[in-house]
């Protein structure tokens, strides 16, 4: 297995097949988080087995946010992807526990995803707890409370369990 850490934005060309590989739009537009304004990934953590084709991604980025009115550092993760064919062999457990690392070594208070409730004891077992708490975010038509998906979060330093988290900007 081959993994690289790129830049999100000279990175998506190499990205972009395997997104629509697993979500091509009719599938994603029937997904609950399909009409979703996610942000851009800063990076990408790209990962290959035996040969050219991409099998694993994983995006992330830094965002200052508050957690109950305090400034905190979060260190996003979204777009978890791993091509049919390739589940099941340790890309994405390899894929996020490198971007949970390089957050961790930016800073980051805390990492979060959003995830739908079959993924749930996946995140579980690599140590992520779920947020019970409100989380707001920005989409084109405004601030909303962002509930399309579960928040869950992986202490790097602190790890809220609940309150009001608000992600100045649009989910990863």
């Amino acid at each position: 297995m081959r993994i690289e850490i790129q830049p999100g934005d000279t990175a998506w060309p190499i990205a972009e097949p395997l997104f629509m590989s697993v979500w091509p739009p009719q599938v994603r537009e029937k997904l609950a988080w399909g009409a979703v304004s996610f942000a851009y990934a800063e990076h990408r953590v790209l990962v290959w087995e035996d040969g050219p084709e991409l099998v694993g991604h994983v995006g992330f980025q830094l965002r200052n946010a508050s957690w109950n009115g305090g400034a905190v550092t979060i260190g996003g993760i979204g777009g978890v992807i791993t091509r049919d064919g390739h589940r099941r062999r340790g890309i994405a457990t390899a894929a996020i526990e490198r971007a949970v690392a390089a957050l961790a070594d930016s800073g980051a208070d805390f990492a979060m995803l959003f995830c739908e409730p079959h993924n749930f004891g996946f995140y579980r077992g690599l140590g992520w707890v779920e947020f019970t708490g409100q989380v707001f975010c920005e989409q084109p038509a405004g601030r909303i409370r962002f509930d399309v998906m579960t928040p869950f979060v992986r202490d790097l330093g602190c790890a809220p369990r609940d309150g009001i988290i608000d992600l100045c900007g649009r989910p990863w």
